[in-house]
Protein backbone atom coordinates (compact mmCIF):
# COMPACT_ATOMS: atom_id res chain seq x y z
CA UNK A 1 0.00 0.00 0.00
CA UNK A 2 2.80 2.25 1.09
CA UNK A 3 4.89 1.76 -2.05
CA UNK A 4 2.01 2.59 -4.32
CA UNK A 5 0.87 5.58 -2.63
CA UNK A 6 4.64 6.42 -2.88
CA UNK A 7 4.83 5.80 -6.84
CA UNK A 8 1.62 7.81 -7.06
CA UNK A 9 3.33 11.09 -5.72
CA UNK A 10 6.20 9.97 -7.97
CA UNK A 11 4.12 9.90 -11.05
CA UNK A 12 1.96 13.28 -9.97
CA UNK A 13 5.19 15.01 -9.51
CA UNK A 14 6.42 14.24 -13.29
CA UNK A 15 3.43 15.42 -14.25
CA UNK A 16 3.71 18.96 -12.44
CA UNK A 17 7.33 18.91 -13.93
CA UNK A 18 5.96 17.95 -17.34
CA UNK A 19 3.24 21.12 -17.33
CA UNK A 20 5.46 23.33 -15.40
CA UNK A 21 8.58 22.97 -18.32
CA UNK A 22 5.84 24.20 -21.16
CA UNK A 23 4.50 27.11 -19.17
CA UNK A 24 7.26 28.33 -17.34
CA UNK A 25 7.58 31.16 -20.07
CA UNK A 26 4.08 32.66 -19.74
CA UNK A 27 2.58 33.10 -23.57
CA UNK A 28 1.91 36.66 -24.07
CA UNK A 29 -0.87 38.34 -26.20
CA UNK A 30 0.91 38.71 -29.10
CA UNK A 31 1.15 34.60 -29.34
CA UNK A 32 -1.20 32.68 -31.97
CA UNK A 33 -3.21 30.49 -31.42
CA UNK A 34 -1.56 27.77 -32.41
CA UNK A 35 0.72 28.58 -29.36
CA UNK A 36 -2.46 27.56 -27.04
CA UNK A 37 -3.33 24.72 -28.86
CA UNK A 38 0.65 23.42 -29.13
CA UNK A 39 0.29 23.84 -25.13
CA UNK A 40 -2.90 22.18 -24.79
CA UNK A 41 -1.71 19.25 -26.78
CA UNK A 42 1.49 18.94 -24.74
CA UNK A 43 -0.23 18.66 -21.68
CA UNK A 44 -2.73 15.93 -23.15
CA UNK A 45 0.71 13.77 -24.15
CA UNK A 46 2.17 14.87 -20.31
CA UNK A 47 -0.79 13.05 -18.56
CA UNK A 48 -1.07 10.32 -20.88
CA UNK A 49 2.28 9.46 -20.58
CA UNK A 50 2.15 9.47 -17.06
CA UNK A 51 -1.48 7.36 -17.16
CA UNK A 52 0.31 4.50 -19.35
CA UNK A 53 2.93 4.72 -16.39
CA UNK A 54 0.68 4.48 -13.71
CA UNK A 55 -1.11 1.80 -15.68
CA UNK A 56 2.10 -0.59 -16.34
CA UNK A 57 3.45 -0.28 -13.03
CA UNK A 58 -0.07 -1.58 -11.51
CA UNK A 59 -0.12 -4.14 -14.29
CA UNK A 60 3.34 -5.89 -13.62
CA UNK A 61 3.35 -5.27 -9.91
CA UNK A 62 -0.56 -6.83 -9.81
CA UNK A 63 0.48 -9.49 -11.77
CA UNK A 64 3.27 -10.36 -9.55
CA UNK A 65 1.67 -9.73 -6.13
CA UNK A 66 -1.34 -12.25 -7.28
CA UNK A 67 1.05 -14.63 -7.43
CA UNK A 68 3.37 -14.25 -4.61
CA UNK A 69 0.60 -13.57 -2.00
CA UNK A 70 -1.17 -16.56 -0.08
CA UNK A 71 -3.78 -14.18 1.51
CA UNK A 72 -6.77 -14.24 -0.50
CA UNK A 73 -8.09 -10.93 0.05
CA UNK A 74 -4.60 -9.40 -1.29
CA UNK A 75 -5.30 -11.74 -4.32
CA UNK A 76 -7.99 -10.23 -5.07
CA UNK A 77 -6.26 -6.66 -4.73
CA UNK A 78 -3.51 -7.50 -6.57
CA UNK A 79 -5.98 -9.09 -9.36
CA UNK A 80 -7.87 -6.02 -9.38
CA UNK A 81 -5.44 -3.81 -9.73
CA UNK A 82 -3.63 -5.78 -12.68
CA UNK A 83 -6.93 -5.00 -14.40
CA UNK A 84 -7.13 -1.66 -14.01
CA UNK A 85 -3.75 -1.41 -14.86
CA UNK A 86 -4.41 -3.12 -18.28
CA UNK A 87 -7.61 -0.50 -18.68
CA UNK A 88 -5.80 2.46 -17.77
CA UNK A 89 -2.88 1.38 -20.34
CA UNK A 90 -5.03 0.90 -23.37
CA UNK A 91 -6.98 4.09 -22.53
CA UNK A 92 -3.06 5.82 -22.32
CA UNK A 93 -2.03 4.18 -25.41
CA UNK A 94 -5.37 5.57 -27.36
CA UNK A 95 -4.58 8.77 -26.42
CA UNK A 96 -1.54 9.27 -26.92
CA UNK A 97 -2.70 8.08 -30.59
CA UNK A 98 -4.96 10.91 -30.78
CA UNK A 99 -2.15 13.37 -29.29
CA UNK A 100 0.17 12.17 -32.34
CA UNK A 101 -3.16 12.29 -34.92
CA UNK A 102 -3.47 16.22 -32.97
CA UNK A 103 0.21 17.27 -33.46
CA UNK A 104 -0.10 16.30 -37.15
CA UNK A 105 -3.69 18.35 -37.66
CA UNK A 106 -4.25 22.17 -38.59
CA UNK A 107 -6.90 23.98 -37.06
CA UNK A 108 -9.33 27.12 -37.72
CA UNK A 109 -9.51 29.43 -34.35
CA UNK A 110 -12.82 27.86 -33.83
CA UNK A 111 -11.55 24.39 -33.93
CA UNK A 112 -8.54 24.78 -31.54
CA UNK A 113 -10.59 26.79 -29.13
CA UNK A 114 -13.45 23.86 -29.66
CA UNK A 115 -10.91 21.28 -28.59
CA UNK A 116 -9.64 23.02 -25.81
CA UNK A 117 -13.11 23.54 -24.25
CA UNK A 118 -13.68 19.52 -25.10
CA UNK A 119 -10.55 18.72 -23.17
CA UNK A 120 -11.96 20.48 -20.21
CA UNK A 121 -15.23 19.08 -20.29
CA UNK A 122 -14.36 15.42 -20.57
CA UNK A 123 -12.11 15.94 -17.34
CA UNK A 124 -14.70 17.75 -15.65
CA UNK A 125 -16.79 14.49 -16.57
CA UNK A 126 -14.34 11.99 -15.50
CA UNK A 127 -13.64 13.89 -12.08
CA UNK A 128 -17.53 13.05 -11.09
CA UNK A 129 -16.77 9.35 -12.40
CA UNK A 130 -13.48 9.07 -10.25
CA UNK A 131 -15.88 10.02 -6.99
CA UNK A 132 -18.34 7.42 -7.83
CA UNK A 133 -15.35 4.58 -8.42
CA UNK A 134 -13.91 6.15 -4.82
CA UNK A 135 -17.14 5.80 -3.17
CA UNK A 136 -17.82 2.23 -4.60
CA UNK A 137 -14.54 1.04 -3.32
CA UNK A 138 -14.89 2.36 0.02
CA UNK A 139 -18.66 0.33 -0.27
CA UNK A 140 -17.28 -3.08 -1.75
CA UNK A 141 -15.14 -2.54 1.31
CA UNK A 142 -17.54 -2.15 3.87
CA UNK A 143 -19.90 -4.90 2.12
CA UNK A 144 -16.75 -7.11 2.98
CA UNK A 145 -17.18 -6.71 7.15
CA UNK A 146 -20.76 -7.47 7.00
CA UNK A 147 -20.81 -10.40 4.46
CA UNK A 148 -20.67 -13.56 5.28
CA UNK A 149 -19.63 -15.32 1.74
CA UNK A 150 -16.81 -13.79 -0.02
CA UNK A 151 -15.28 -11.51 2.38
CA UNK A 152 -11.68 -11.28 1.17
CA UNK A 153 -13.24 -10.37 -2.42
CA UNK A 154 -15.18 -7.55 -1.47
CA UNK A 155 -12.03 -6.40 0.94
CA UNK A 156 -9.39 -6.82 -1.65
CA UNK A 157 -11.90 -5.79 -4.46
CA UNK A 158 -12.61 -2.80 -2.41
CA UNK A 159 -9.30 -1.47 -1.83
CA UNK A 160 -8.16 -1.42 -5.22
CA UNK A 161 -10.55 0.07 -6.51
CA UNK A 162 -11.15 2.90 -3.92
CA UNK A 163 -6.99 3.49 -4.66
CA UNK A 164 -7.24 3.47 -8.18
CA UNK A 165 -10.25 6.20 -7.58
CA UNK A 166 -7.84 8.38 -6.03
CA UNK A 167 -5.60 8.37 -8.40
CA UNK A 168 -7.69 8.69 -11.47
CA UNK A 169 -9.55 11.86 -9.38
CA UNK A 170 -6.18 13.31 -8.64
CA UNK A 171 -4.63 12.78 -12.06
CA UNK A 172 -8.18 14.27 -13.37
CA UNK A 173 -8.23 17.48 -11.43
CA UNK A 174 -4.45 18.03 -11.99
CA UNK A 175 -5.14 17.67 -15.64
CA UNK A 176 -8.15 20.02 -15.33
CA UNK A 177 -6.35 22.84 -13.61
CA UNK A 178 -3.61 22.64 -16.04
CA UNK A 179 -6.10 23.34 -18.98
CA UNK A 180 -8.04 25.82 -17.03
CA UNK A 181 -4.92 28.29 -16.33
CA UNK A 182 -5.16 29.52 -19.68
CA UNK A 183 -8.89 29.92 -19.76
CA UNK A 184 -8.75 33.85 -19.82
CA UNK A 185 -6.00 33.79 -22.42
CA UNK A 186 -8.10 31.58 -24.51
CA UNK A 187 -11.48 33.38 -24.02
CA UNK A 188 -9.34 37.16 -24.47
CA UNK A 189 -8.16 35.77 -27.87
CA UNK A 190 -11.45 34.58 -29.07
CA UNK A 191 -13.31 37.28 -28.12
CA UNK A 192 -11.00 39.89 -29.96
CA UNK A 193 -11.75 37.64 -32.83
CA UNK A 194 -15.00 39.50 -35.24
CA UNK A 195 -15.68 38.79 -38.48
CA UNK A 196 -15.20 41.56 -41.17
CA UNK A 197 -17.08 41.84 -45.10
CA UNK A 198 -13.69 39.95 -46.13
CA UNK A 199 -13.00 37.19 -43.48
CA UNK A 200 -11.90 36.69 -40.07
CA UNK A 201 -10.01 40.55 -38.23
CA UNK A 202 -8.23 40.46 -35.11
CA UNK A 203 -9.39 43.69 -33.08
CA UNK A 204 -7.35 44.63 -29.51
CA UNK A 205 -7.72 47.70 -27.76
CA UNK A 206 -4.41 49.06 -26.74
Amino acid sequence: MRAILTFLLILFFVLFSGVGTTSAQEISFKDTIDAYNSHRIHINKTGMKVLAGWGIANAVAGGIGYFATNNEEWKYFHEMNAMWGVINAGIAWAGLACVRKEMNSKYTYQQAYNKYRSNKKLYLINIGLDVLYVGGGVALNEVGNTAKKNQDMFHGFGKSVAIQGVFLLLFDNVMFASHHRTNSKWYQLMSELSYTGNGIGFIHNF
